[in-house]
């Protein structure tokens, strides 16, 4: 299709609140992987794989396109060739995961595929995590609402199952990683950007009137207002070892995706600014606007997000 370049206010415009949203998500895939990786004892590949399977598995919820899971079903198996392609990850890399996640009661591996059975669902630590990506789900989807961003309606004759909200948190980080991955050397590289992002944007995301003055692709917000986050701080909320973390963000600062500050590390404009990023990211938008639909559909409550929580509203991943 050949159309017309519009110009970068149009752009821009056509998405509005767009880095706000990006900073919302950014700050759910955080505490999602953040937890995963304390769930799965300091490995964050294999913290991404888990629950990407256990989604693929279809036993969170019985709502929405692809959901088939529910009371006496069996979980349903991804083969490690789906995984590999979906992930964007060698075959070899994710069959040596797999085999890990088995032998740690995680995973199973039949002939069909991998899944995580229904009984791993009940381990503390599993059913820990998925409450809490349930819940930091809600959260962004509370933000959304309080700063204006356009929800779906909300199906008030239709029960909600929470799981039906685990399986839209997983989605989300799914369509993060198909959508990002790809401009990283590895995920560890993805995750740390992720989570300077957050810490950079404290100030934005502490103050209402500044967070939506700065709100849109478009709105450069001033290098003053950008919290710098030391290395060692990001390794410690991540749960990373820190020489991988040093090394990692020394990279990323020659390459120039980061700059050094004073106090910190911060993500640089160029980066954020990036054209091919910023289409990158209003696409992925899309995806999780899909997943939301879906999510209405499952009946969340998304005129009254806070009446969807588990555990109550998860405090931000601590970063300093």
């Amino acid at each position: 299709m050949i159309r017309s370049a519009p110009s970068s206010d149009r752009k821009y415009a056509a998405t509005p609140f767009g880095r706000l949203i990006v900073r919302l998500i950014a700050e759910l895939e955080t505490t999602m992987v953040a937890a995963g990786v304390r769930a799965l004892d300091g490995d964050l590949d294999r913290a991404i794989i888990f629950m990407v399977v256990a989604r693929a598995s279809e036993m969170l919820s019985p709502h929405g396109a692809g959901h088939a899971g529910g009371e006496g079903r069996a979980a349903k198996a991804i083969s490690i060739n789906a995984l590999a392609a979906s992930l964007g990850r060698p075959f070899e890399t994710m069959r040596r995961h797999i085999h890990a996640l088995c032998a740690a009661g995680l995973c199973e591996r039949g002939p069909a595929g991998v899944t995580v059975p229904e009984a791993v669902h009940g381990r503390p630590e599993i059913a820990a995590l998925f409450r809490g990506n349930h819940d930091a789900l809600v959260r962004m989807v509370e933000d959304m609402r309080s700063f204006g961003v356009g929800l779906p309606e909300t199906r008030a004759h239709i029960g909600y199952d929470w799981h039906t909200g685990l399986a839209a948190a997983h989605d989300v980080l799914l369509t993060g990683i198909e959508f990002h991955a790809h401009r990283y050397q590895s995920w560890t590289d993805m995750v740390l950007v992720n989570a300077i992002l957050c810490a950079n944007a404290r100030p934005l995301a502490q103050n209402r009137e500044l967070a939506l003055a700065y709100a849109d692709f478009g709105a450069v917000a001033p290098d003053a207002l950008a919290q710098p986050v030391s290395t060692g701080s990001i390794a410690r909320a991540l749960g990373l070892p820190p020489s991988t973390a040093h090394r990692r963000v020394a990279a990323m600062i020659e390459s120039g995706m980061l700059v050094r500050r004073a106090r910190g590390v911060v993500l640089a404009e160029a980066a954020l600014s990036d054209p091919e990023r910023i289409e990158e990211s209003r696409t992925s938008m899309l995806h999780v606007r899909q997943i939301l639909v879906r999510l209405a559909a499952g009946g969340f409550r998304f005129d009254d997000p806070a009446a969807n929580y588990c555990d109550g509203r998860p405090k931000p991943l601590q970063i300093a």
